[in-house]
């Protein structure tokens, strides 16, 4: 296991606390003393999401999540630790736990892939971002579909308008309404 920060990392935070960061990301939390470091150079007032990406990480996320203030679910790198069919398990497990605990819990990787190089995404893709919103997740982080996307913005747009379809589903439960604004 390679140490959490580099000494990159740790320049990186002292110079993000100067300029008045307050949120800070941990890639690949393997255990609690990775989220403990990084807090004791942030300050104890930092909102720190450690993601959830390797195997110690699933092994060791109730820990992991007492001490940070979200959980970040890595959908690409777990799939690299742990087989494909599992990531949905992986993803349910964990979004039950944090959400048990009152851990805010986000899912990235996948989301939209299709809109990478099209400007529409699969049903698929649609079905997933519902289910995964249905689970209870606070956010979506987009990744490849807005870094090198062939229409960033549309993808955005996109993602606006399921969040605000399930929210509608939420709030108006068997009644045919849907705003449609491309600009939400």
């Amino acid at each position: 296991v390679m140490p959490p920060l580099t000494e990159k990392d740790r320049i990186a935070l002292k110079i993000g606390r100067e300029m008045g960061i307050k949120h800070f990301a941990l890639s690949f939390a393997n255990f609690a003393k990775d989220v403990n470091l990084i807090r004791s150079l942030v300050g104890e007032d930092a909102f720190i999401i450690s993601k959830i990406e390797c195997r110690n990480g699933v092994i060791n996320l109730k820990e992991i999540a007492e001490n940070s203030n979200a959980i970040l679910i890595d959908r690409g790198d777990l799939s690299r630790e742990f087989p494909i069919e599992r990531i949905p398990s992986l993803q349910k497990r964990i979004t039950d736990q944090c959400k048990s605990t009152g851990i805010e819990v986000y899912v990235a990787t996948n989301l939209l892939e299709t809109m990478t190089f099209s400007n529409n995404p699969s049903r698929a893709e649609v079905n997933d971002v519902y289910t995964t919103l249905n689970s209870g997740v606070d956010g979506l982080v987009l990744a490849a579909e807005t870094a090198i996307g062939i229409n960033p913005v549309a993808c955005a747009s996109m993602i606006v308008k399921l969040i605000h379809s399930f929210e509608i589903d939420q709030k108006i439960e068997g009644q045919e309404y849907y705003h449609d604004d491309p600009k939400s």
